[in-house]
């Protein structure tokens, strides 16, 4: 097998297409086919499927996820090599559920580039499985997600809770009221996150402990989304306090306590295993968890997070 084969190999499997790999490489159609033929005579087996739509077969996929990592060792390699070339810079790949996306990470993410102003930051947004997804395939350095994961190649780092609530638009006979027991959401209408996020989790959760079925008029992927549906009265939901802050404080959406019940939720940040930390990559480990002591006090950054980080003199921690 030749480095060029594979890399063909993987912008066609990339673009589901030979004819987008072709232009993407600068390459001709013919070319980039017959590419892609030696490498499938190389391992005697067909990556693609070629009837109709352009698919990987059962060995493509298998050699995808090689490839994959391959290419992103070397763009890790490139990125390593520059922050030697520049003082305190570097690239750092985050994937992110979308609460945290949108109401965290920015402000933690201004404060870093503060300190390290020469630092490029790439950040994705997400359902947990695509995080979860994109630290495995090492297509992001860390992940920050709403739930906890299990898995042997990743390791991960319990962070922050987060209050979750009962969100109502104010018309609503539940905003006249301090609190409401959770089985009168049985005959509401819910607008909730979609399956797979963090919130839907707790939720859900919720529901069957307490033995309720709500009735779900919708089910949406974004909190503006989610808001914007209830504050138009199509129904009430359970959200991340920290996303519907602003309109509480405008008095838009009214937030209500369930009885016996306080939601919250932790988040966590995970990273893969066999991927060497970078100064960086720890440093900006140490301002999520500078951030963390907000809500839950200070404490050292955990071993497991390797290679070990250095005490100065006075014991301050250093990337």
């Amino acid at each position: 097998m030749h480095l060029h084969q594979l890399w063909v190999f993987y912008h066609v499997a990339r673009h589901g297409s030979f004819s987008r790999a072709a232009n993407a490489l600068f390459l001709s159609q013919p070319s980039v086919s017959n590419q892609v033929k030696r490498l499938e005579e190389v391992y005697g087996i067909r990556l693609f499927e070629r009837a109709g739509k352009t698919r990987l077969t059962r060995a493509g996929e298998v050699l995808f996820t090689y490839a994959e990592r391959i290419f992103t060792l070397a763009r890790e390699a490139e990125s390593a090599i520059e922050a030697l070339k520049r003082t305190r810079g570097g690239k750092i790949t985050i994937s992110a559920g979308n609460t945290l996306g949108a109401y965290y990470l920015p402000d933690i993410i201004a404060r870093f580039r503060q300190r390290h102003p020469r630092t490029e930051i790439r950040m994705t947004a997400g359902y947990t499985q695509s995080v979860v997804e994109d630290v495995l395939a090492s297509r992001s350095d860390l992940g920050l997600i709403g739930q906890s994961v299990d898995h042997p190649n990743l390791v991960q780092l319990p962070l922050w809770e987060e209050e979750l609530v009962l969100v109502v638009p104010p018309g609503h006979p539940f905003a006249r009221r301090r609190s409401v027991p959770v089985s009168r959401l049985q005959d509401e209408s819910l607008i909730l996150s979609e399956r797979g996020s963090g919130v839907r989790t707790v939720t859900d959760g919720l529901f069957a402990r307490a033995g309720v079925s709500p009735r779900i008029a919708m089910e949406l992927g974004e909190n503006e989304a989610v808001k914007r549906a209830v504050a138009s009265g199509q129904g009430i939901t359970v959200i991340s306090a920290k996303a519907v802050k602003e309109e509480l404080e405008a008095g838009t959406l009214r937030a209500v306590r369930l009885s016996g019940s306080r939601l919250r939720r932790r988040f966590f940040l995970i990273h893969h295993r066999d991927r060497p930390l970078s100064r960086l990559i720890r440093a900006f480990l140490e301002e999520v968890l500078r951030d963390e002591t907000r809500e839950v006090g200070p404490r050292p950054l955990p071993s497991t997070l390797q290679p070990p980080i250095r005490k100065g003199r006075k014991g301050k921690t250093r990337p």
